[in-house]
């Protein structure tokens, strides 16, 4: 057995037997089966409110049986019922990581059918807390024509950008570059041919979206001067009208 399939292996046998513990499942790569050598491991635990700490406790203590932690790290996160803990085992794979999240917040998590990139591999669900629903487009499409109005609200304040090209202020203007115009397009972008993902940004970015497509956004980020962001600006501010104006004829059908 493999170390990533002994790290599933025995966390789910070691969580099975905790009333507390509902369910446990995998997402990311291995639920849309793409995981390779270089795939990490995502995996969720649904508890019952008030056990989230001792969850997170418990995982750690089975991964620690396998092997000593060289990275154990919860990044903050407002709500207590919402918890992420990143681990990383001694001698393993650097890029093997083991994401882990826990959630109480609903009795129940909801996937849609329709989407593909979201399909989760159940270890165990002891109280029917994983729910396959059907998909809603009309919502969708409300969603979208909401994000629309904030992308082209967010996107005609280019002149945050040029100020910055103009002062000559190479990090200021690439920052503001990325939130002001590479950003919306992006989304403008998946809205386009992959909406029920949009809010990825680049996460699968490059299968999610056409090879031409991709080819085109990349020469976007290839950014090395302020003349190479000011010359971006103006193409991508196009492309995202352009874009703009396909969608919204496509949501009016």
């Amino acid at each position: 057995m493999g170390i990533r399939s002994r790290i599933i292996s025995h966390l789910s046998e070691g969580m099975i037997n905790y009333p507390e513990i509902n369910a446990l499942w995998l997402e990311g790569s291995d639920g849309t089966s793409t995981s390779d050598h270089l795939s990490d491991i995502d995996l969720v635990i649904h508890v019952s409110s008030g056990f989230e700490t001792k969850a997170l406790s418990i995982c750690e203590n089975l991964l620690e049986e396998i092997a000593s932690l060289d990275l154990s790290y919860e990044e903050p996160r407002q709500q207590p019922n919402m918890r992420y803990k990143v681990f990383h085992l001694e001698n393993t794979p650097s890029y093997l990581f083991i994401d882990v999240n826990v959630y109480s917040h609903r009795p129940f998590i909801e996937f849609d059918r329709f989407n593909d990139s979201e399909v989760p591999i159940v270890l165990f669900d002891k109280k029917q807390v994983i729910q396959i629903r059907e998909h809603n487009e009309s919502e969708l499409q409300q969603t979208l024509r909401n994000r629309l109005y904030h992308l082209e609200n967010t996107i005609k304040q280019k002149a945050r950008i040029e100020k910055y090209i103009e002062r000559n202020k190479f990090i200021e203007a690439i920052g503001y570059y990325h939130k002001f115009m590479i950003s919306p397009l992006v989304e403008v972008l998946r809205i386009k041919y992959k909406p029920i993902n949009h809010d990825y940004y680049i996460v699968c970015i490059s299968k999610h979206l056409p090879r031409e497509i991709v080819g085109r956004l990349e020469d976007l980020y290839k950014v090395t001067s302020i003349e190479d962001i000011s010359k971006h600006t103006q193409q991508a501010y196009q492309w995202f009208y352009e874009v703009l104006k396909d969608v919204h004829n496509n949501l009016n059908k």
